[in-house]
């Protein structure tokens, strides 16, 4: 004969709640079950019982979604655990200190002894967790005594053995005590008898963890002592002893900021200009100069003009911080942002020793310039400048067919450019042609064909948003509104627009300047960049910044290494203490460079000016002549001059004036052994020739070329 199968007792509960009356939904079986402690299978029991059993399920329910929570309030060291019957598990936590201040305290977790297990049952019977509460506050405060006394043995051999490795760590005792606190504080201990005896060896390796990552800050600290991340306004002494006076000439392209900043340099009796381009400081020494003033310049290739200047233009980056002058002036501040050169402009704007410091921008840029001047206690004033002609958006798009005299079409890439470049020639069009690759000179020579009317129409990249004095330029027409930056192609910033756009109709030149697209998707967001619309700020704010030679040095010395790699890899681990300003500028093209200039035995003073030489990190070539370079100074030679084929294709003339302006960076560091500066000045000089004799001879010449290698598929050419 069959057994008969046992009912689960989950059903027989809910059949028992059908009879008192309850809905089954309304019924937590399982909870009821495991409350009145019935097996799984066939747990038969009264309905008196069930009912029973349901007011006090009820009541433990109702009371930890408020009682709890008040309970724990009015008595801070009881702790609550709501388990799956409904009821409420208790433990009392002590704090033991294990340094005075609050700092390191120990969690030690204790069962509720018989009275106050009594007392909370109560509490939660009665859903009123004002019941004896002081009777029970009392006996948790003399729980938490007995428990601190328990282990007071304990405690005292962890606090001898934190002290001796407060002593080991020296300066870096507080990177050791954030460790270990927070390590404690994510951990309870549970009070047992042999706590006492197990405590220290438990925390034996929590306190070995806090002593390395101390170790490590310390590398880290030391770094940033040296660098000055840690008090990195301090260490610009002589701009610190000047009491400093900071304004601000805030305005668009065209505002006449620039110009008014300048005047306020020529009129002190001494001064600097710091500038964004080579090109532009050669322009404004040759201003200074015109002037009558004893000017020089430094760029990281030449220094020209006077021994001993009132007045200097220099590149950004050569920047003097420690000779005061009366005024200093820092263009293109909103330059700060960039992840590759802002941290020649944090320089700049924080180190730079002079009375007065202007600097010029849009104001993009207010926000740093602001948070720097607090963060140095230094005034600042701001000078709010707008732009001296309308600038007006053309609502039809102009297509490559319709552009006219005056215009500037812009794109954003070499070969955008080009094509771009033929299609104007072809149309008829004489042509100046503007790009980075291009060198200041063959820039600047451009510039002045399209100001003096040898060009009608400039093709550029954003190259000319600064630097440049593009005279009658009457309109400029965006070819694309997106660039690749490097990273991935991305929609131009409304800055960067305002930047660009404000190139047309110069004051002076023009009443009016006019912006249009080839098309209609660049129109809308030319119109919200030219209406105000602000630049969305990048998601990290901190000031960018970058090692010189002395943390170069140091760091070395520190980790015991003499491979660059490792260090400048040191840097861009290396993460700043919470709440810094300040992060550390890009270094990935750096530490490629690195590896090349490791492969030499030199000083890593000398492989750190190999790095960041000015060769182009993505041209295999240039790298490949930057390694021979490195090798030649380890062996003692010298390089001579580069020797160059005129004849070369436009890329190749580019590329030789990249490495000769590389040489002659190197042969101001080196000049033994880049010992052939003037013949390779005299070199660059050429190929610049030829590059610009290229542009002027094709700026009206069908490139007849292009469409034969496109099998007649080519462009049509006009009459």
């Amino acid at each position: 004969m069959a057994r008969k199968r046992a009912r689960p007792t989950n059903e027989i509960l809910l059949e028992a709640a059908m009879r008192l009356g309850l809905p089954p939904r309304s019924v937590a079986a399982e909870a009821l079950r495991l409350h009145l402690g019935l097996p799984e299978l066939g747990g038969f029991v009264e309905d008196a019982v069930v009912a029973k059993g349901l007011r006090e399920l009820k009541a433990r329910r109702v009371f930890s979604e408020g009682g709890v929570v008040t309970l724990k309030k009015a008595v801070p060291a009881l702790r609550a655990a709501v388990m799956r019957d409904g009821g409420i598990t208790w433990t009392i936590r002590t704090l033991i200190p294990v340094l005075d201040g609050g700092r390191l305290d120990l969690r030690v977790d204790a069962a509720p002894e018989t009275g106050i297990a009594g007392i909370l049952a109560g509490m939660a019977h009665r859903n009123d967790p004002a019941w004896r509460q002081d009777e029970l506050r009392a006996a948790v405060a003399e729980t938490s005594v007995r428990t601190a006394k328990s282990l007071r043995r304990a405690v005292e051999r962890l606090r001898d053995q934190v002290a001796e490795d407060l002593r080991e760590v020296g300066a870096d005792a507080v990177t050791y005590i954030d460790h270990l606190d927070r390590s404690l504080r994510s951990r309870a201990f549970l009070l047992s008898p042999n706590l006492n005896q197990s405590l220290t060896d438990t925390l034996k390796g929590v306190r070995a963890r806090a002593r390395n990552v101390a170790r490590e800050d310390s590398r880290l600290r030391r770094l940033r002592d040296q660098v000055g991340f840690g008090a990195y306004i301090e260490k610009f002494t002589a701009a610190r002893r000047l009491n400093r006076r900071i304004v601000f000439h805030m305005g668009p392209t065209n505002s006449g900021k620039t110009y008014a900043a300048l005047e306020m340099l020529r009129a002190a009796p001494t001064g600097t200009y710091l500038a964004p381009l080579r090109l532009l400081a050669l322009e404004n020494y040759e201003a200074l100069a015109e002037r009558g003033l004893r000017a020089g310049m430094v760029t990281g290739e030449e220094i020209l003009g006077e021994l001993d200047p009132t007045h200097t233009a220099r590149t950004i980056e050569t920047a003097d911080l420690t000779r005061p002058v009366d005024v200093a002036v820092i263009d293109e501040i909103q330059m700060i942002a960039d992840p590759d050169r802002g941290w020649a402009w944090t320089n700049a704007l924080f180190g730079v020793a002079a009375r007065t410091v202007v600097v010029c921008g849009s104001d993009d840029a207010l926000a740093a310039v602001r948070r720097a001047a607090e963060a140095a206690d230094e005034s600042l004033e701001v000078v709010t400048f707008v732009r001296k002609t309308p600038l007006v958006l053309q609502e039809a798009p102009v297509p490559l067919e319709e552009v006219a005299p005056g215009d500037a079409v812009v794109a954003f890439s070499r070969r955008a450019v080009h094509e771009n470049r033929e299609i104007l020639v072809a149309a008829g069009h004489r042509v100046a042609t503007i790009y980075g690759a291009l060198s200041p000179e063959v820039r600047r020579a451009e510039a002045a064909r399209f100001r003096a009317g040898e060009a009608d129409v400039l093709v550029t990249t954003d190259a000319i948003g600064m630097g440049l004095n593009l005279g009658p330029l009457k309109r400029v027409v965006f070819s694309a509104v997106r660039k690749w930056d490097g990273v991935g192609e991305r929609a131009l910033t409304n800055s960067e627009i305002r930047q660009i756009a404000g190139r047309a109709g110069r004051f002076g030149h023009q009443d009016e300047g006019y912006v249009a697209a080839v098309d209609e998707t660049g129109l809308e967001p030319i119109r919200a960049a030219l209406a105000g619309a602000p630049t969305a700020p990048a998601a990290d704010t901190r000031f960018f910044v970058r090692p010189d030679l002395i943390a170069i040095t140091s760091v070395a010395e520190e980790m015991r290494t003499d491979s660059l790699r490792e260090v400048l890899a040191h840097f861009a681990r290396a993460t700043f203490y919470a709440g810094s300003p300040f992060q550390p500028s890009a270094l990935e093209e750096i530490l490629e460079i690195a590896r090349t200039v490791d492969k030499a035995r030199l000083p890593i003073a000398e492989k750190f000016a190999f790095s960041v030489c000015p060769v182009d990190r993505r041209d295999p070539v240039s790298l490949g002549m930057l390694e021979r370079w490195t090798q030649a100074r380890a062996q003692g030679a010298t390089v001579p001059a580069l020797r160059a084929n005129l004849a070369g294709e436009l890329d190749y003339q580019e590329r030789t004036v990249k490495l000769a302006s590389a040489y002659l960076w190197l042969s101001r560091r080196f000049p033994e052994t880049f010992d052939d500066a003037e013949a390779m000045q005299a070199m660059r000089a050429r190929a610049n020739g030829a590059i610009e004799r290229h542009l002027q001879e094709t700026a009206t010449r069908r490139v007849e070329r292009r469409s034969r290698r496109a099998g007649g598929q080519g462009l049509t050419v006009g009459g």
